[in-house]
């Protein structure tokens, strides 16, 4: 991997940033340290998430057998092609949607563009569903040389996680490009000491359920808290727009 990454970076990536992008000014580390200003309620957020997000698997590894990681691992890998699929939808459309957002005029579009990427994520997310229930599970224990049988309805919980993450991981992007990256930073704290806590009881007492199932109740406690600082910051935005407003 880290031959292909160098390869593709000589090969690909500089040529085309030489060839087709525009030169730009020489660097200037005041612009430089102003960006890396800019970018830090960003970083904060994406470092607390991958935390909050690796917990359950943390306490795993301190509480019950080796074995479970590798379950839990499995599990996890169609609730992270959910959160890909999702990824690959949205991302490349990150520039056109500042764009839009920019223009007060197209705000109604900007709004319809989230409910049709909320309402995809729902759609990938019931298709991976059924296909779990289906030959899913078969097909894992095949893959994997183990019997996922007994794990059928946490593969089912788990896709839903994957689910909710993929929405956190939208919602989070949309809030970045209104510019408000900064306003989330508390609930990723407090999410955060959430997932501290509730996995070790969750784990103690149900084992590797109670790792699936804390992963579930933290992520959507996480997407709760961001839809509604989502409408909040909406809310800012419009009265800041026109204060005489209703």
């Amino acid at each position: 991997m880290g031959i292909a990454a160098i390869a593709s970076l000589v090969l690909v990536t500089a040529p085309l940033a030489l060839l087709e992008t525009e030169k730009s000014r020489r660097v200037s580390l005041r612009e430089v340290g102003h960006l890396f200003v800019q970018c830090a309620p960003l970083f904060g957020a994406l470092f607390l998430f991958n935390l909050i997000e690796s917990m359950p698997k943390f306490v795993m590894e301190g509480t019950l057998a080796y074995k479970y990681q590798l379950y839990f691992n499995a599990l996890f890998f169609p609730a992270q092609a959910i959160l890909l699929s999702i990824g690959f939808v949205y991302k490349p459309q990150l520039l056109r949607l500042s764009s839009i957002w920019a223009n007060p005029r197209k705000r109604r579009r900007f709004d319809l563009i989230i409910v049709a990427v909320m309402a995809l994520i729902v759609v990938i997310t019931g298709v991976c569903a059924a296909f779990m229930a289906g030959p899913g599970i078969p097909l894992m224990s095949f893959i994997y040389g183990l019997s996922f049988e007994r794990y059928r309805t946490l593969a089912l919980l788990m896709v839903v996680a994957g689910g909710v993450t993929a929405a956190i991981d939208f919602i989070y992007a949309i809030i970045t490009v209104l510019r408000h990256a900064g306003d989330v930073t508390k609930i990723y704290l407090i999410c955060f000491a959430v997932s501290v806590v509730l996995p070790v009881i969750l784990i103690n007492l149900l084992g590797l359920m109670g790792a699936v199932v804390s992963y579930l109740a933290i992520m959507a406690l996480l997407l709760v808290l961001l839809i509604i600082e989502y409408a909040h910051i909406r809310q800012r935005i419009e009265r800041d727009r026109n204060p005489y407003g209703a």
